[in-house]
């Protein structure tokens, strides 16, 4: 972009188009009910339980299937409309919170048979990322597609700041079944929105290739791009730890600090808070793409503040480590997927949005059950110091390697 143009910036004038608009706001209050539904889920398997091996094994559910799927969804994304391959998965997501909603009002839910749906909800949400995701730079003109990442990530966090407070009040002062209706609803109303977009011709648009060859092809094509391998490796790294603990709040607030319910909203809150708080600075900024290294230090940043999360005997204390556990994170989500979405060649986005979205959901899954099966044994503690030791070495060896060369 060029410095007359950074000078005029507006990070909103991708919301002017109409269809983008329509995408963005759909977007929001798909991904508000998500997170009241993934809100009522944790609460319920670890009222269920009482369990951290059960709490993340469901977690695990929800975001474990996107390690075997989501790559063959970039190339289906690449291969065929994406607007029908969402509106397809989000059928399923439907249907599967009505079942929730109905088993709890009925009394019926165990923590088998959540784990059953929550599964199912993670081969749909597997199935329609790498669209959603894809799917931006097919809507908004090539100007702004940088703003309308920064704007679509900080949508979701805020949603994600939302979602959970919603979901709280609704499980403290109605019941939790109330959460799964909300979600069902809210999807419907993003596939409501899709059927009414377009898109512009001749970006991305489907190619028709095969998905069993188009898959491996999305992974050669990663592995030959260095900066792109980079940062999806920073990605994972932040996932196990940073995003694996996110999962595992409700045991984290009642473990280590004995505040239940409200403990855990809080912390979510405040995690959200900061989410939102790094997206509007990093929305402010003119685009640019600077590589692996601003994103390895922020991954530096975030895993320091877990260490602390985890360490801290004050709950205030463990609040304000949240915040800036997930300011950094938050930065390091947007420019992560704004360097993929930027650089990445035009016809091979979705796979590369698959390979993405195998890593932010698989990362988490794989975390959160890591530390709830270590935590069965040794507490809490050990295993998030463990994952952020983990992800903080990485980060480092990838801002050494990444680093200046002098001439």
């Amino acid at each position: 972009m060029s410095a007359a143009k950074v000078g005029r910036y507006n990070p909103l004038l991708a919301l002017k188009d109409l269809h983008y608009r329509r995408f963005a706001i759909g977007s929001i209050v798909s991904v508000l009910g998500m997170w009241m539904q993934k809100i009522g889920v944790a609460w319920l398997a670890w009222e269920l339980s009482k369990s951290p091996f059960w709490l993340g094994l469901i977690a695990a559910a929800d975001m474990l299937p996107s390690i075997f799927l989501s790559s063959f969804a970039g190339s289906l994304a690449d291969a065929h409309d994406k607007i029908k391959v969402l509106r397809a998965a989000q059928s399923v997501a439907i249907v599967q919170s009505m079942a929730l909603a109905a088993l709890s009002w009925a009394d019926l839910a165990s923590v088998e048979v959540l784990f059953g749906l929550t599964l199912i909800l993670g081969i749909s949400s597997s199935l329609e990322q790498p669209a959603r995701l894809s799917l931006i730079r097919e809507i908004v003109p090539p100007d702004y597609l940088h703003a309308a990442v920064a704007v679509n990530a900080l949508s979701f966090n805020l949603a994600r700041f939302v979602g959970p407070i919603i979901a709280g009040v609704l499980i403290s002062e109605v019941n939790v079944g109330v959460t799964f209706a909300a979600s069902a609803l809210a999807i419907a109303l993003f596939s409501y929105a899709l059927a009414v977009i377009r898109v512009q011709k001749g970006i991305d648009g489907p190619s028709g290739a095969p998905q069993a060859s188009g898959t491996a092809d999305g992974f050669r094509y990663v592995m030959s791009q260095k900066s792109l391998l980079a940062t999806l490796g920073l990605l994972g790294a932040s996932g196990i730890s940073v995003n694996g603990i996110l999962q595992m709040l409700p045991a984290v607030s009642e473990t280590l600090f004995a505040k239940g319910i409200d403990g855990f909203v809080s912390l979510m809150a405040a995690s959200a808070l900061g989410s939102v708080v790094s997206g509007i600075v990093t929305l402010s900024r003119p685009p640019s793409v600077r590589g692996a290294i601003p994103i390895s230090i922020a991954v530096l940043c975030a895993t320091g503040s877990l260490g602390a999360l985890a360490l801290t005997p004050s709950f205030h204390l463990a609040l304000v480590a949240i915040f800036c556990m997930s300011m950094a994170n938050m930065y390091v989500g947007i420019a992560g997927q704004a360097l993929l979405q930027l650089e990445s060649e035009p016809g091979k986005l979705g796979r590369v949005m698959g390979i993405y979205s195998m890593i932010i959901r698989g990362g988490p899954a794989i975390g959160s059950f890591l530390i709830g099966t270590a935590a069965t044994f040794v507490g809490m503690v050990i295993p998030i110091v463990a994952v952020a030791v983990f992800a903080a070495c990485y980060g480092g060896l990838i801002a050494l390697a990444f680093r200046p060369r002098r001439s």
